[in-house]
């Protein structure tokens, strides 16, 4: 027996339609940064949504469709456990199928093109934020991230987060779907949204232009980019005494070539050991490593931040029938020498990263679900048990002292660079007041990923440049390290997967923003529209329901 006709055409346009919103989207994002295949790269997703026969076909069309965007753009994490990255890429595009599920159950295709156009991208964002913040949330691949290029439509972000801007994307999307399906009533709908993109142009081209009477001369950072390879049981393909030489060497370089010009210099993520006071006690080669730190910093006047370990909290425990004397108490810190070799283990002297990668710095579930911790440790890397780090609870602020003036920074660790609400919380004066900080100093360590995954990663954090019109230096192993101004404009970048250091002066940004004081309320806005649609269509569908 043969399938009829009509059932084949129907499979075959609908794997064309979702496809293809997966091959235009996947360009737009970086190393490609394609930006405008993303103004239409939902078009044929909409499509299929609108001619789903059912809920459940809607459901599973866009869980499959998502799970494949997600595995084409993020593939490369099969370098740390392909069974977990299947169940990663599986999980993620469930965010397409909740997305999918509510923009046809409202009916959001159906009514009045411009509400269906600000309704339907209201979801879109929805389920971005939720992606962003659930098991401590991955913040990646939003579609305001394509817009990187397009520079002055970002600047509205200092309002609403990267999520204005992905809603302004969504809508182009919307708006063309919506017009292909009616072929007619469009023109209303596109007056307004092309209103909106010429509101938002102008924001951003005037938010360019006052930037240059907002700045001022700040210190000249140096930032140091390694290379070495991350393997899954943590090593990093060079023993610390290796590490610490080169890092030395460069920076010994780079003073050399610019005398007396630098003022801080910056090493990435976990390059060094524990060197908090009580680790320096306990492991051997630490108090060493502490003193040659602060001697490079002392003689040659200069500020140093490092990444590293803190190892505190020191029991006796049993393995393997014998006692050892270890550390209950890890975290990933960032520890700052200043330009005397002071660093005293103190508050404002060290930041320990606050929110923990899961399943990269801990793993889900250990207490509170269990099944999804065993998943995890069976999915996992080997070491994945014993690799489990507690999170910090102070929101440091470096002080930066050098040519008469007191620069004060903050240095989120790794993916913290991705958390909007985090790098905005270290932004927020505590009272009616400037900034906190002045500039952001970012310590990464990409080295276990490879293709476009440190692009990615550079790429989404240039958002926090905007959102807080703060300047932003990165130190990365692997890359990409470099600067971004407070407008969002990378310069002195280095190459991915190559040594180096780059130097560049950052300037200080005055201007407090309306994001580092409110943070996600563009977003909140979002999720509460989409509440009431979802409960609108819940109760339609069970007051139907109740009719037949």
């Amino acid at each position: 027996m043969t399938s009829a006709p009509g059932r084949n055409s129907s499979f075959v346009r609908t794997s064309l339609l979702l496809l293809t919103s997966v091959a235009l989207l996947t360009p737009a994002f970086a190393p490609v940064y394609q930006f405008y295949f993303a103004w239409i790269g939902l078009v044929p997703w909409l499509i299929f949504l609108a001619e789903s026969k059912s809920q459940k076909s809607a459901f599973f069309g866009s869980w499959i469709a998502g799970t494949i965007f997600f595995t084409a753009n993020m593939w490369w994490m099969l370098f740390i456990s392909w069974p977990g990255m299947i169940a990663l890429m599986i999980y993620l595009g469930l965010y397409w199928a909740a997305a999918g599920l509510i923009i046809r159950g409202a009916g959001l295709l159906q009514r009045g093109i411009l509400p269906g156009v600000f309704a339907i991208a209201a979801v879109w964002v929805t389920f971005e934020w939720l992606r962003g913040i659930v098991i401590t949330g991955l913040p990646w691949l939003y579609l305001a991230h394509t817009q990187t290029p397009f520079l002055p439509i970002c600047q509205i972000a200092d309002v609403t987060g990267a999520y204005g801007v992905s809603f302004w994307v969504a809508m182009l999307n919307a708006l063309a779907a919506l017009a292909w399906l009616r072929k007619k009533e469009t023109l209303r709908a596109a007056c307004v949204v092309g209103t909106i993109t010429v509101l938002l142009l102008a924001y951003g081209i005037f938010r360019l232009a006052q930037t240059p009477q907002s700045l001022s001369p700040g210190p000249t950072v140096a930032v140091v980019q390694p290379n070495y390879p991350q393997r899954n049981d943590g090593s990093k393909g060079a023993d610390i005494d290796e590490r610490e030489d080169f890092h030395t060497l460069q920076t010994r370089s780079a003073l050399a070539k610019e005398p007396g010009k630098i003022d801080l210099v910056v090493w990435s993520e976990t390059m060094m050991g524990a060197l908090n006071y009580e680790a320096r006690e306990k492991m051997p080669g630490m108090p060493e490593l502490y003193d040659r730190l602060s001697k490079l910093a002392a003689e040659n006047d200069v500020a140093l931040i490092v990444g590293g370990e803190y190892a505190g909290d020191w029991k006796p425990e049993e393995r393997d029938g014998e006692w050892y004397i270890v550390a209950r108490d890890r975290r990933n810190s960032a520890y700052f020498f200043d330009r005397h070799g002071k660093m005293d283990d103190s508050i404002g002297f060290r930041y320990d990263k606050i929110h923990l990668m899961p399943w990269g710095e801990y793993i889900p579930g250990k207490d509170s679900a269990h099944w999804l911790y065993w998943l995890s440790v069976q999915l996992g890397p080997k070491y994945y048990t014993d690799y489990i780090m507690q999170p910090g609870e102070t929101l440091t602020v470096f002080h930066l002292e050098a040519r008469d003036h007191d620069w004060r920074f903050v240095s989120p660790i790794c993916f913290e660079d991705l958390d909007a609400t985090l790098c905005a919380q270290m932004f927020r004066p505590s009272e009616s007041g400037g900034k906190r900080a002045d500039f952001m100093v970012n310590l990464t360590n990409d080295g276990w990923f490879k293709a476009g995954e440190n692009a990615q990663h550079f790429q989404a954090a240039i958002f926090r440049s905007i959102e807080n019109r703060a300047w932003l230096a990165r130190s990365v192993n692997t890359g990409v390290s470099g600067f971004v101004d407070s407008d969002g404009r990378p310069s002195d970048l280095l190459t991915v997967r190559t040594e180096g250091t780059s130097v560049a002066q950052i300037m200080i940004d005055s201007r407090l923003t309306f994001f580092t004081r409110f943070g996600d309320i563009f977003a909140y806005a979002c999720i509460a529209a989409t509440l009431i649609m979802a409960a609108h269509a819940w109760i339609k569908h069970r007051q139907r329901r109740k009719v037949q």
